[in-house]
């Protein structure tokens, strides 16, 4: 296969992989683009004995971390929900975005995740069950379905 048809390939898990770790909007899809055009326009540095998926994220993630860089120099004010850091902690940021949102999703399943805040935030099994009124063992398995719930949300 050519360089111009494997892009094509490249460019969708590029936007899966803008989607996860970068934006959580259209600026996804508007950052995988940039970075296959940047691909597009230097391939003949492309070293063909490297993946190709490989060359385009880096390219997307300094693309990235020069936008982040250059709207954290000036005074704006950045819109939306999530506040993006232009520095090495941009991927630890996205996948606290992503947990949050998982818990969210997971909340508006079931009352287990809330048990889980409940122990996650330093109250004993013993503790939970007796503000709550319910047994312990509930209580532990409540915890127990959701871990597994926000493990599987998570993946």
């Amino acid at each position: 296969m050519s360089f111009d048809n494997d892009i094509v390939d490249v460019y969708f898990s590029l936007m899966s992989i803008a989607r996860r770790n970068y934006y959580h909007d259209e600026r996804a899809d508007d950052l995988a683009a940039e970075a296959v055009c940047r691909a597009l326009e230097h391939k003949t540095d492309y070293d063909t004995s490297r993946p190709l998926l490989t060359w385009c994220r880096a390219i997307m993630r300094n693309l990235y971390i020069n936008t982040e860089t250059r709207l954290s120099s000036t005074l704006t004010t950045r819109l939306g929900d999530w506040d993006e850091p232009g520095n090495e902690q941009a991927d630890q940021q996205a996948i606290v975005g992503d947990m949050r949102s998982a818990i969210a999703k997971a909340r508006r399943k079931s009352v287990c995740v809330d048990t889980l805040l409940e122990f996650a935030r330093g109250y004993s099994i013993a503790e939970i069950s007796e503000f709550s009124g319910l047994p312990e063992g509930t209580v532990k398995r409540r915890i127990h379905e959701a871990r597994h719930m926000l493990r599987d949300l998570v993946k």
